[in-house]
């Protein structure tokens, strides 16, 4: 009767025959290589402290900013925002921009920034350098009137909290100077923005098919606008 066959016992040990070359390569190189470059890709991805403490500064420009222009109180349009040391005297470096659960604020200034960057950093110095002014509404109003392209933006930027769409400056200035033109074009910014317009708080209302209110708030009258937005 013929034997079977039989595989003679490896010489090469279990953990070395995983790393046997194939082309060059081994098993442990692109486990290696691989996590190399992962740990490169989240390095680069850490901001340093300075570039962090520098966009909260900007983000805490950008609510002052934006109460300002649209008559909305800063905890209104940024939950849990906190101006410290006080509301009258605003250190850039220790107040907190707020909470914002579901980030519409940090949405509004990526999509401006984007489109407008060097205009929309005046605003923001604008909201800086006013932050502790008397009448610090006014203060940044007055500042953002002097110039059309600051003027423009600014009126984008409020046409974007009320209504969640983009109106460009460029476009709105075009209806102002030629009255006859086209009607403004815009654009959504996306279904959050269409959720958190602020036109319908204004009315005490909310927006068609999305109500954060309590069940059965039909029923009774409306609660006043101050409530809705903090002025």
């Amino acid at each position: 009767m013929t034997d079977l066959p039989y595989s003679k016992p490896s010489s090469v040990a279990p953990g070395d025959k995983e790393n046997e070359s194939a082309g060059g390569f081994t098993r442990r190189r692109v486990l290696a290589g691989a996590a190399a470059a992962t740990a490169a890709i989240s390095v680069g991805a850490v901001d340093s402290p300075a570039s962090a403490q520098t966009r909260r500064q900007d983000m805490v420009a950008f609510v002052l900013l934006s109460a300002a222009l649209t008559g909305i109180a800063e905890g209104k349009l940024a939950p849990n925002f906190h101006p410290l040391p006080s509301p009258t005297n605003i250190d850039l470096e220790q107040s907190d921009p707020g909470s914002d659960p579901v980030g519409v604020k940090q949405e509004y200034f990526d999509w401006v920034n984007k489109r407008h960057q060097a205009t929309f950093r005046r605003l923001l110095q604008f909201a800086k350098d006013s932050r502790n002014a008397a009448d610090r509404a006014q203060a940044i109003i007055d500042k953002v009137q002097a110039t059309p392209d600051t003027k423009y933006l600014a009126r984008s930027i409020v046409s974007m909290w009320y209504l969640g769409a983009w109106y460009d400056p460029d476009h709105l200035r075009a209806l102002v100077e030629h009255p006859s033109a086209a009607p403004a074009k815009f654009e959504v910014i996306s279904p959050k923005a269409y959720t958190q317009g602020w036109a319908l708080r204004v009315a005490q209302a909310h927006p068609m098919g999305f109500s954060e209110m309590q069940f059965g708030y039909w029923s009774r009258p409306p609660s006043a606008r101050v409530d809705f937005i903090g002025n």
